[in-house]
């Protein structure tokens, strides 16, 4: 209820010019996209627990958090935070 952020900023953009209102206290605005997970993997072997992920396609779920970390995993990840980001920029062109 207070924070936006870039969700805000990217609803903002579609704002008629001068009909943006938002709160004193509000945080509104970066142009960013961000991801993060917990991988408990290691841990869990470590236990003794070994992990079952079952996958409808390679690159269903390349990272989470009890799987495996492969480096094509994160890169797979970063793939799609990179392209996010390239599409959040071009909404934001667009819409100025």
């Amino acid at each position: 209820d207070k924070v936006a952020a870039s969700g805000g900023y990217m609803m903002a953009c579609m704002a008629s010019p001068g009909q943006l209102f938002a709160a004193p206290f509000a945080v509104l605005g970066s142009i960013g996209v961000y991801g993060q997970t917990l991988n408990i993997h290691n841990t869990l072997q470590n236990w003794g627990v070994k992990p079952l992920v079952f996958r409808g396609g390679k690159d269903k779920a390349p990272v989470g958090i009890v799987g495996e970390i492969t480096k094509e995993g994160i890169a797979k990840v970063q793939s799609m935070i990179d392209k996010t980001h390239v599409a959040f920029k071009r909404h934001v062109v667009k819409a100025r």
